[in-house]
């Protein structure tokens, strides 16, 4: 777990020979296929269903529909027979790790096998959303985009927006599993490993400013004024959020001059966040 010794060179020479001779045909035939798959879901989700305005012509929801049910048939069903094998696996040697006191099966601390399991379980909530299961039954009825394998029903409106979130998921997931590229490239596997390492301290730095934002946001709004962006702890915190980001209206800037104690707390959150955290964060990643 030490990107110096990663990178050195007797290590770098024994992976790459065992790489090159032994076990690089077998990675690359899974991570073909799962490419594919990948290509697959973005044909069916991003592409198809956005080369025009309007609705879907007839090949366009033969094309979607196939894509769909490979992924299903051809990815889902596939990850969930690995997620079941290691878990068995697992459940008859007895091999389990406590993450805060939880036994937990020791295949799932491994990256790649823990964001498995939850793009399986993403996809199985995508399958019981999906628009073409639930138009199944009214695929010729009288509305706009009507006929086979349509989407466009009134019995599946009402679970569009819902599959799109889990389709939002699903997508990411599959890019995040993708890192299993890196190891083509020991340079590029050192530099994954060390944003690992990094994350802590990010998310550190992210406990810290959501603990600012809270208190800053319930300290304004029990202040007597008249600011609507800071009228309630929940305004007040999406105002102090925008802020940190940098998305804060710069009009509304002018509002905040006009009262000065609270000129005066944003400011110095401002000076806590910006200039405190931020380079508290660059100074942990630099150790």
């Amino acid at each position: 777990k030490d990107p110096k010794l990663i990178s050195h060179p007797v290590v770098v020479l024994f992976s790459d020979l065992i790489w090159g001779r032994l076990t690089q045909w077998f990675f690359l035939l899974g991570r073909i296929y799962f490419l594919f798959t990948l290509l697959v879901f973005i044909t069916s989700q991003s592409i198809l269903s956005h080369l025009h305005a309007g609705y879907e012509s007839f090949e366009e929801h033969i094309a979607i529909f196939a894509c769909r049910l490979f992924i299903y048939l051809g990815s889902m069903c596939t990850l969930t027979y690995t997620q079941i094998r290691l878990l068995v696996l697992d459940l008859k040697t007895g091999n389990f790790t406590r993450i805060g006191g939880v036994p937990v099966p020791a295949y799932l601390t491994n990256f790649q096998e823990g964001g498995a399991l939850v793009l399986v379980i993403v996809l199985i909530l995508m399958c019981t959303q999906e628009p073409i299961f639930w138009c199944a039954t009214n695929q010729d009825g009288d509305f706009p985009g009507s006929g086979l394998f349509t989407t466009s029903c009134p019995e599946a409106k009402s679970h569009k927006d819902t599959y799109s979130v889990f389709c939002c998921i699903a997508m990411l997931m599959y890019f995040a599993l993708l890192t299993d590229f890196t190891i083509f490239s020991m340079r590029v596997s050192a530099f994954l490993l060390v944003c690992f390492r990094v994350i802590s301290e990010l998310g550190l730095f992210l406990m810290a400013m959501a603990f600012l934002v809270l208190a800053f946001a319930t300290s304004i709004s029990s202040l007597n004024h008249s600011l609507k962006d800071f009228a309630g702890v929940d305004r007040g915190a999406l105002s102090l959020f925008e802020m940190t980001l940098d998305m804060y209206p710069t009009s509304h800037f002018e509002e905040v001059q006009n009262q000065g104690w609270v000129l005066a707390a944003v400011a110095l959150f401002v000076i806590l966040v910006s200039i405190f955290l931020l380079n508290l964060l660059v100074a942990q990643l630099n150790q």
